[in-house]
């Protein structure tokens, strides 16, 4: 059926797992039917044409935008933590105005796998709820983004939790994950643990500890991985941890690849250490054991989905603590390996229910 999509999210970022998103999305919407006409909202809408083989717009044009949402006949909406006022209201409010515009004309609107929460105002609440009754079908990732949304008074009852996108992405090659590593001068034994982290207000100690626990590492026959996912703040904020380590077996990759080849160079871990969502679901796609770094509740969420049993909140982590936590990861390793593979296999199911659904809607109202 021709169909106009227009997709929204925190796309043209440079964000690896918001990049992930949308070519989760482009890849399997184009699988389920070829005729679909898919439009994304951008932050760089020719960077998004060129990487993704989809028309783009300037997300912050209202006039296209308002043209493009008029032309559209489904709005979907995500996925990603959009709906949240951690970041700040004003995007809070951009996203909301999307939906509300969608609704305004009368659009088919389908929540897409989104991440909802925190949203701490009063108002913010009041207005998230007001718009979301208004929509279509709401998918969510998690069991926690599903209770969040029933505890702000949304009672849409085109409801149900599916998974990220993601999780429906391949890995390249092993070829091509040696490939990289050469092209980077980077060495690795059969002992790799990888680590992901990004810069976060309230852990103004983390660079430290997690060089503290490298230290610890020092004895043992061990490369460790850095893999940043924002480019290029989590280059630079990572490059602190080679500067004050002692540890000299530590390699940083340099350049932004394609997530499947992320997920094939993750593939060479015994362990990750990850704190971005998308660290642990790239993990997961490898089937790599996580031992997880809480710094918002979407990732305690997908822990949660994922299974995970090592986990610190990055505010009160120590280089002791995540050294326990690490020792008991691999203790049981095989265990973890097994744990994960499951859990992926899992999410990989539920992720395909979201294109189901939508692709059901649509024919409904085709």
């Amino acid at each position: 059926m021709t169909k106009k999509l227009l997709l929204s999210g925190y796309f043209g970022f440079d964000n690896s797992g918001d990049d992930a998103i949308l070519k989760a999305m482009v890849d399997n919407l184009k699988k389920t039917d070829e005729d679909f006409i898919i439009t994304a909202l951008s932050k760089d809408p020719e960077k998004t044409k060129k990487n993704y083989g989809v028309d783009s717009l300037d997300r912050f044009s209202f006039k296209e935008v308002f043209k493009a949402m008029k032309d559209t006949d489904c709005f979907v909406f995500g996925g990603g933590s959009l709906l949240q006022d951690i970041t700040s209201s004003r995007s809070l409010y951009y996203y909301l105005a999307l939906l509300s515009l969608a609704n305004f004309f009368k659009k088919q609107v389908f929540v897409f796998a989104n991440g909802i929460g925190p949203i701490d105002s009063k108002f913010n609440r009041w207005i998230t709820r007001r718009v979301l009754n208004k929509v279509d079908f709401i998918t969510l990732r998690d069991k926690s983004s599903v209770m969040f949304t029933k505890y702000i008074g949304v009672t849409n009852e085109n409801l149900k939790m599916t998974a990220d996108p993601v999780f429906l992405l391949d890995s390249s090659s092993d070829e091509r994950a040696d490939e990289i590593l050469e092209s980077q001068g980077i060495e690795l034994g059969d002992n790799v643990l990888g680590i992901s982290i990004r810069n976060w207000q309230n852990s103004p100690n983390l660079t430290r500890e997690i060089a503290k626990f490298c230290d610890s590492l020092l004895s043992e026959d061990i490369d460790i991985l850095i893999v940043p996912m924002h480019y290029p703040y989590d280059v630079e904020y990572s490059e602190t941890i080679k500067l004050i380590s002692k540890n000299k077996r530590i390699h940083l990759l340099q350049n932004k690849y394609e997530v499947e080849d992320i997920i094939a160079i993750l593939r060479k871990c015994k362990m990750v250490l990850a704190m971005r969502l998308h660290a642990l679901i790239y993990s997961a796609k490898a089937n790599v054991p996580i031992v997880g770094l809480i710094y918002d509740p979407k990732v305690t969420g997908l822990i949660e989905e994922l299974s995970v049993t090592e986990y610190l909140r990055v505010e009160e982590l120590t280089a002791e603590d995540l050294r326990l936590k690490y020792d008991y990861c691999m203790e049981n390793i095989d265990d973890r390996k097994v744990s994960i593979t499951l859990a992926n296999k899992r999410q990989e199911t539920l992720a395909k229910e979201t294109l189901d659904l939508l692709e059901e809607r649509l024919r409904i109202h085709g």
